[in-house]
């Protein structure tokens, strides 16, 4: 085994938790043939390469790795891995374990025997694996990143095993849901949930209005229409705070468009709720 060449590596043991702990994360940038073991985990080890190439050693049988592949170290197994002479990789790693560890990993397609895992597109798994590294220090924010993390690892894994299409379907509608009620007050758009999901805008457009009657921009401003009306009746904020508030940065395009939705101002929307006077509400989320 060759002295380690870690670049970052932070030990946290956020060990607390059921379903998900996170105990080591790190990046390396490995020389050439660089190799680690024969070792046996704790717990689960999970690499994101995304760069260069390698080999991973698991029981005697090779498993060639490239750049935008992963692999996964299962507790009490031996491993070797090398990286390659010519063209060595780089990654990104995380140690973990939970109850909820394995079914994750299984709905990704990883098992003991089978530790190598291709991707559809490594983006936003590489964004969560990046934000839990560069803020390890809050604990909160590592554990929920992690969930996301595998919520990316299942929906682009090339393979894991057919999930059933309603099922599929209806988890990406809710994590577009769960991203807005979020995220509604930033100035997101519609890439931002594509990428979100990991599908072809037109397809993930198609299934969302299906379940819900509205496309996902629509469903965006719809929500934000319904804070904007909360603000409006139960704050004295300026309508140019309300618009930053809601997700808006120029008042002028939040007040359009708010009119359009409703067909009055943002400020006859407030001087009606003030005296008191019914508002009929609007279609939407």
């Amino acid at each position: 085994m060759d002295n380690k060449h870690y670049d970052v590596c932070h030990f946290l043991n956020y060990n607390t938790y059921n379903d998900l702990n996170l105990y080591e994360v790190g990046t390396q940038k490995c020389p050439p043939s660089y190799s680690y073991g024969p070792v046996v985990r704790e717990h689960y080890i999970l690499h994101y390469v995304y760069n260069g190439k390698g080999i991973l050693n698991l029981n005697k049988q090779i498993f060639p790795i490239q750049q935008d592949e992963v692999f996964v170290l299962s507790p009490n197994i031996t491993t070797f891995y090398q990286a390659d002479e010519q063209n060595p990789w780089n990654y990104i790693w995380l140690h973990f374990d939970g109850a909820k560890a394995v079914e994750y990993l299984r709905a990704a397609g990883v098992t003991r025997t089978q530790p190598l895992l291709r991707l559809s597109d490594s983006t936003a798994l590489r964004m969560y694996m990046e934000e839990i590294l560069n803020h390890s220090e809050d604990e909160l924010y590592c554990i929920g990143t992690l969930y996301r993390f595998f919520q990316q690892l299942i929906a682009n894994s090339t393979n894991r095993p057919e999930m059933k299409t309603k099922d599929a379907r209806l988890s990406y509608i809710k994590a577009i849901i769960d991203f807005i009620s979020v995220k509604y007050n930033e100035p997101i758009h519609v890439q931002d949930l594509v990428n979100l999901c990991g599908l072809e805008r037109s397809y993930l457009t198609r299934i969302f209005k299906e379940a819900t009657g509205h496309s996902p921009q629509e469903y965006l401003l719809s929500y934000r229409v319904k804070m904007t009306k909360n603000l409006l009746k139960n704050t004295e904020l300026s309508i140019e705070y309300v618009a930053n508030s809601v997700g808006y940065i120029d008042p002028f395009t939040f007040s359009k468009s708010f009119k359009k939705h409703t067909g009055i101002s943002p400020t006859h929307y407030r001087k009606l709720s003030e005296e008191g006077i019914e508002i009929p509400a609007i279609k939407g989320p």
